[in-house]
Formats: C-alpha cells, structure tokens, sequence
C-alpha cells in the first residue's frame, strides 16, 4: 500500500512538473510572439509617421520649352532664332503643422540655375487673418504675383521688369486677409538692391551675391486689393501699391533727369527709389468668359555712380579718372490686358504696355540735353537711348490641351520713342561679334518677337 501511495505521489508531481514546464514554455513563446507583434507595430507607426510627414509635402513645377525669332539689331545674341528653355521649376511645399508652411522653388533652366524662391510662411491661428512670411519671395505687386505658368502672354510688361528684375527679393512680410472683408494687405520689407546691377569704374558688378544686402538701407513696400462682386456678371478687383526705397551713394553729386538739375548730397547718402501705383481686374461671365486688367505705375528710380580718382605722380602712368554721379529720373508706365476665352480650349489675350524711363525728356531732347559738369573729376552725360519710351503691342493665342499642357504663339510689336532729329544716331551698340550696329533713332525700330511655346504642368 505504501509501494502504490509513493508511486501515485511521483506520478502526481511528475505530471505538475511537466504542466509548469510546458506553462513556462508557452509563456516564453507568447512572450516571444508578442514581442514581434510590438516591434512590428512600433515599425508600423514609424512608417505611418513618415508617410505622414511625405502627404504634409506638395511637389508641383512647370516647364516651358519655346523657340523664338527676334528682329532686333539692339540684342546682343548670336542668332535671331533659337530653341530654350524659358522656365523649368519644381515647388515643394510642405505643411509641417498646422499654420506653418515652408516653400523651395528651384529654377533648372540651362545655364542658369537659380533659387525663386525659399520661404517659410507662420499662419495666425487665433483669428485666422494674419500671416508672417520670411525668406525669398514675390514682391507684393499684382503682374509680379501672377504666375508665370498662368500668365496670358509670354513675359512681363517692360515697367515691371525694369522696376523688379527677378520678380522676388528677400526680407518678410505680413499679410492681412480679414475673414469677414475681401480685403488683401500686405507690407514688406526688403533688401531693396535685390536683382539690380552696380557697376563700379570699370564696368564690375559690385552687387553680385542677392543674398546679403549691398547696403544699410532696407526697403518698404505696400499693398492692398479690395473684392468687388459682381453678382451674375463677374467681380472687380481694384488695388494699389506703393514702393520706399533707397541705395547708398557712391558720389556727392546726383544728376535729375531734366540733365539741368543737380543736387550736392554726402557720400552714404540715400539716393530715392520710390514710387506708386493703382491696379484693377475685371473678369467678366460673358460670351464664354472675358477679362480687363490693367495698372498704372509712376515715380522715382534712382542709380548709384562712383568717385572719381585724381591723378597719381605720373600723370601718364597714373591719369585721372573721373568719377560718374548719381542719377534720379522720373519715370512712368503703365500696361492694359484684354483676355477673350474662345470656347473651351481656346484664348486670345492681348497686352498694351507702355514704358517711359525719363518723363522729363521726350524724343526731341534726345542727344540735345546734356549735363556739362564744372568740376574735372565728373564724367558729363548726354540724353541718349536709356531716355526713350518703349510701347509694346503684344498679341497671344493659347491652346488648351488639358489642364497639364498648353500651347502658346506670341507676337510682341515693340515700338521705340523716336528721336526729333532725322538720322540721328544716339548711344551705338554692338553685336554678339563686337562689330557697331548703327541705328537711327528717327525711325521705328524693328525689335519684334515671335515665341512659339510649349508648356508642361504637373
């Protein structure tokens, strides 16, 4: 009896034994399984996180190849027709959290690789209506603004080219859009000499890197559109901008533009560039869609010249050199669209562009005027082609393939301000040889432009 009582007792112990060790075994196991399952989900989090983050980046961009025929005796290029690449641009915008954006715009066009633009924007989350923006962005001005990939003829009008050379400059800005107004108000500040040329005495752009300021001063601008709706018919949109600027002095005296007026300032001084401008848009629902935009600019430009240098010990080997003063010119220009849509893939727009650099010299002036300075170390100026008013007629006819491809041909008849004086010659140019080109400015001259163009959107 006490043989079988310990048997049943080992056979009893064995048996828990075996269950706690196959206990202890299956818990290793789903010790072992839950741990893959965890670090699979913490793999699975980390890709939805990053997944996140690759949906908070929006990549879209243009290209537009063209081929163009100038007739211009006055470009300074090897063929008057030729294929480019007028723009290809990849943005990438990435909404990192709510109310802040960072935007990169590269520009890859052959042979001149180039940043549009690098911004950050911080939104106002409380009332919705304010925004910060710093970095490298579009000037606050409406043909500036307008894209490119939108706009309805190939380039920009010549007064806002010549006022901003690039179309972006570097600073911050604060926007204002009230949630209950149609309101738009922005105020920039800027570097100012972004995009401008500065030559020294011989000939050397003292202003080559955008990224830092040539000088102390900075730059204002203005803007504010306000939305005027229509009803059925369309809307209205009427605007104005103003621009305060200035650039550092190199000279103390500053030529006006009347080549007569001359002002003693400081070396450092601030030589003006200010000016203003009115605006409007009418877009209007009739006969398959139709458009009037236009805007009106005039004020003050300004350049900045250089000292002269006296003679050194030998005059022969050391002559003087003299210097170039300031100049400030009054200037106005002003450019008016009308835009046609011809069924649904079709539109005809055409643009009047008026430019006068100097409005206080007309065509009869021209080489007459001229400033005869009484001090030896300042270079004199004579009136020449830089005064005459340029107006464009340009015409373009758009075919719409779908909204990713559209086709352009675009005809710009660029007329010159003519000369009073038959067969005057003023400010000769060269060719892309170096070889004179003379031209009387008593004429027209022929400076057309034909563009075919091809642009691709994704």
């Amino acid at each position: 009896m006490k043989k079988f009582t310990l048997i049943a007792l080992l056979l009893v112990s064995g048996l828990i034994f075996k269950a706690h060790a196959q206990e202890a075994t299956t818990n290793e196991k789903l010790s072992e399984v839950n741990d893959k399952v965890n670090g699979l989900t913490e793999r699975i989090a980390t890709d939805e996180a990053d997944l996140q983050k690759l949906t908070k980046i929006k990549i879209s961009g243009y290209i537009q190849g063209q081929y163009q025929m100038t007739s211009s005796p006055l470009l300074d290029a090897g063929s008057n027709n030729y294929f480019s690449i007028r723009r290809a641009r990849v943005k990438f915008t990435y909404e990192a959290t709510d109310g802040i954006k960072f935007v990169l715009q590269p520009d890859f066009a052959p042979g001149a690789l180039s940043i549009k633009d690098a911004y950050a924007v911080l939104n106002d989350r409380w009332t919705k209506s304010f925004s910060l923006w710093m970095g490298k962005f579009n000037r606050p001005n409406y043909e500036v603004e307008y894209s490119s990939s939108q706009r309805e003829v190939v380039e920009r009008s010549l007064v806002i080219r010549t006022l901003y050379p690039g179309e972006r400059a570097i600073g911050a800005k604060l926007e204002y859009n009230p949630t209950t107004l149609p309101l738009h108000v922005q105020l920039a500040m800027f570097n100012g000499a972004d995009g401008l040329t500065i030559n020294d005495r011989a000939g050397a752009n003292i202003n080559p890197n955008e990224n830092k300021d040539f000088d102390n001063f900075k730059d204002v601008m203005a803007r504010a559109t306000y939305n005027i709706s229509l009803g059925s018919f369309g809307g209205l949109d009427l605007g104005a901008h103003g621009y305060w600027g200035q650039m550092k002095a190199y000279n103390t005296t500053t030529l006006k533009s009347d080549y007569t007026t001359t002002e003693a300032i400081k070396f450092g001084d601030p030589i003006k560039r200010h000016w203003i401008g009115g605006e409007f848009q009418l877009f209007a629902d009739v006969l398959g869609g139709m458009s009037l935009k236009g805007e009106y600019i005039a004020g003050m430009n300004g350049t900045t010249g250089f000292s002269g240098v006296p003679a050194g010990t030998d005059p022969v080997k050391n002559p003087a050199i003299p210097g170039v003063a300031n100049y400030q010119n009054n200037f106005a220009g002003y450019y008016l669209y009308f835009i046609k849509n011809l069924g649904k893939k079709n539109q005809f727009a055409f643009r009047y562009d008026y430019y006068d650099p100097n409005t206080d010299i007309t065509g009869a002036d021209v080489a007459i005027k001229k400033y005869s300075p009484t001090d030896p170390m300042l270079k004199s100026k004579t009136s020449g082609q830089s005064d005459l008013a340029t107006t464009t007629f340009d015409f373009a006819l758009h075919h719409y393939f779908d909204d990713n491809l559209r086709i352009t041909l675009d005809y710009a008849v660029v007329q010159n301000e003519k000369v009073g004086t038959p067969g005057k010659v003023v400010n000769n140019v060269n060719d892309a040889h170096g070889n004179p080109v003379v031209v009387d400015w008593s004429n027209a001259i022929n400076q057309n432009v034909l563009t075919l163009r091809i642009q691709a959107k994704f």
